[in-house]
Formats: structure tokens, C-alpha cells, sequence
């Protein structure tokens, strides 16, 4: 492998890593701004993506931390996975 080959693959588990963290946060702060923000329709329905809880339960916190995790692994492993096939064919 030479070196120009070895930067263009994806680390599957640094990318299903990453993007956990991401949807992590993601969801954490779009539950503060409902929980916080009442009424107000500024997260687009993000966490109801994960739960169908209050999100003032902790049902609803563990659900949503959950499938965050587990859709951010899911999602970054192939992700990485189809992106390392089509740089292996030098597109």
C-alpha cells in the first residue's frame, strides 16, 4: 500500500466512534432546547426520532442516548465501509 492509498480508507471504528459522539450531542442538545424551550418547535421533531417519551423522563433520556449510540455506530461503520470500497477502486 503505498502512502497516497493509505490516507484515502476510513477507520470503520473511528467513524462509527465519531458519528456516536456526534448523534450524541446531537440529540443532547436538541433535548435541552425542547426541555428548556417549552413550546417552541426549533429541533425539527429530532427526538422524537429516538423516543416517543417526554423528553423530561428518563425513559425518554436513555432511549434517545441508546439509539443514538447505536444508530451513530450503525450508520459510521457503513458509511466507512462503502467508502473504503469505492477509494479501493480509485474513484
Amino acid at each position: 500500500m503505498t502512502n497516497m492509498e493509505r490516507y484515502r480508507t476510513l477507520s470503520i471504528l473511528g467513524a462509527a466512534v465519531a458519528l456516536s459522539l456526534a448523534m450524541v450531542v446531537l440529540f443532547v442538545a436538541c433535548g435541552l432546547v425542547e426541555l428548556l424551550g417549552g413550546s417552541l418547535q426549533v429541533t425539527h421533531a429530532w427526538v422524537s426520532l429516538f423516543t416517543l417519551s417526554s423528553i423530561g423522563s428518563p425513559q425518554a433520556w436513555l432511549e434517545g442516548l441508546f439509539f443514538s449510540v447505536a444508530f451513530g455506530i450503525l450508520t459510521g461503520s457503513i458509511f466507512a465501509s462503502v467508502h473504503n470500497a469505492v477509494a479501493a477502486r480509485g474513484l
